[in-house]
């Protein structure tokens, strides 16, 4: 795994960077501008390492096989020790088995979320964020002491690793304090170090040294410290979309104009099919007039199938009106609202329609919905084809008579 270490030391300032493999074993952090450190990221899992006054490192043992009861109960237990309220925290947690101590890196919500709009801003991603504590050498039973340079109010900050996942900072001359009760529970076997033996504290002074050079990072010390990554777990609460509308502009408009013409087409069809129902309904009202000039009209279709009930109690013969068919007829017509009627004839028992269709198949469809719903035979005697419409004259007949005609007839 190639790394690419970018060390923050404050928000305002540029990084410094490191560039580590399992080839390129360790490197020195040199200085750089954004620009060059997000070039280098390419191929590279990005790991940011924030100040040791950022983030808290502990342990605590709660055993338990389950993680969510475990992320949830850490943060109680620890809520005594912590001087900021655990809803304003962030607690990344590993534990290796059920059994051992869980440890956790501890940030404040709000400084963590900074530091990942500052990095998006940068146009980088980061897949690991660790204290720079976590960074220094961590050889085998052995603890890390490296004296950092004096701050800004004269003190002499000194940071400790004791593992992969602990340490502390503190001001060199309380080292001896806070070590005592480190030694108590499991002292090293050698330390890593800047520090003169001299300038150690007494019980420390007894232990091979290995001389550690505070400017040098190596990517095993990196490695081991991962899985306590501050990323895992967080959610950020910020209210401010992190969306780049700008990038996303150009499509946007152009979807909102596609969705501007579907609703316009959409408009201009469905006018178009209510014109063909009324031009429909018109053609029904002629029939009915100039079969029955006598009678009042209000609802044609309604009205043609009373008349078509009355007609066949009446008699047994067939009646030579156009009525019966266009009776049947019309409610299937209705349903396809996509074939346009343009003309309407009856002659010798036979409905003659002329109609407008985007298909072949659609007449087709709509031949065999007569047969079965209608009880209608549908015979289609000529159709013209254009780009996108077809014309075709339908012949209407009844099924009872049309099964009797002569062989060859159209179907």
């Amino acid at each position: 795994m190639q790394l690419l270490i970018i060390k923050i030391n404050a928000l305002h300032s540029n990084p410094e960077y490191a560039l580590l493999g399992k080839k390129q074993t360790e490197d020195r952090y040199t200085p750089g501008e954004w620009d060059k450190v997000r070039s280098l990221a390419k191929g590279r899992r990005v790991v940011i390492l924030l100040p040791n006054s950022d983030v808290v490192l502990t342990s605590v043992n709660i055993p338990s096989k389950n993680k969510k009861q475990l992320y949830q109960a850490i943060p109680y237990a620890l809520e005594d020790t912590l001087a900021e309220d655990i809803e304003n925290l962030h607690f990344a947690i590993h534990q290796e088995t059920a059994l051992a101590d869980s440890h956790v890196a501890i940030i404040n919500r709000e400084r963590l979320d900074l530091t990942i709009t500052l990095l998006r801003k940068k146009g980088i991603t980061p897949h690991f964020i660790l204290p720079q504590l976590l960074s220094q050498s961590c050889p085998d039973n052995a603890w890390s002491i490296i004296q950092q340079p004096m701050d800004l109010n004269s003190n002499h900050p000194v940071t400790i690793r004791l593992n992969a996942f602990n340490g502390f900072s503190c001001d060199k001359n309380l080292l001896g304090i806070f070590l005592t009760e480190q030694l108590e529970k499991l002292a090293p076997e050698s330390l890593a170090t800047n520090i003169d033996i001299g300038e150690l504290p007494e019980a420390l002074q007894s232990l091979p040294l290995t001389k550690s050079d505070p400017t040098l990072v190596e990517y095993s010390s990196i490695e081991s410290a991962l899985p306590l990554n501050l990323l895992t777990g967080f959610v950020s609460h910020k209210r401010e979309s992190n969306f780049d509308w700008k990038a996303w502009r150009p499509p946007l408009i152009l979807a909102s104009l596609v969705g501007a013409v579907w609703l316009g087409i959409l408009g201009w069809q469905n006018s178009e099919l209510q014109q063909q129902k009324k031009q429909l309904n018109t053609s029904i009202e002629t029939l009915f007039k100039s079969t029955f000039p006598d009678s009042r009209l209000v609802d044609a279709p309604q009205q043609m199938g009373s008349k078509l009930a009355q007609l066949k109690k009446g008699i047994t013969e067939t009646v030579d009106s156009p009525l019966p068919l266009i009776s049947n007829i019309s409610p299937l017509l209705n349903q396809y609202k996509d074939l346009t009627l343009k003309e309407i004839r009856y002659q010798e028992n036979e409905l003659v329609l002329v109609m407008q269709a985007p298909s072949l198949t659609r007449l087709e469809n709509f031949k065999k919905e007569a047969a079965e719903k209608s009880k209608l035979k549908v015979s289609i005697n000529s159709s013209t084809t254009t780009a996108d419409k077809v014309e075709s004259l339908l012949i209407i007949t009844p099924l009872a008579s049309a099964e009797i005609k002569a062989p060859g007839a159209n179907s």
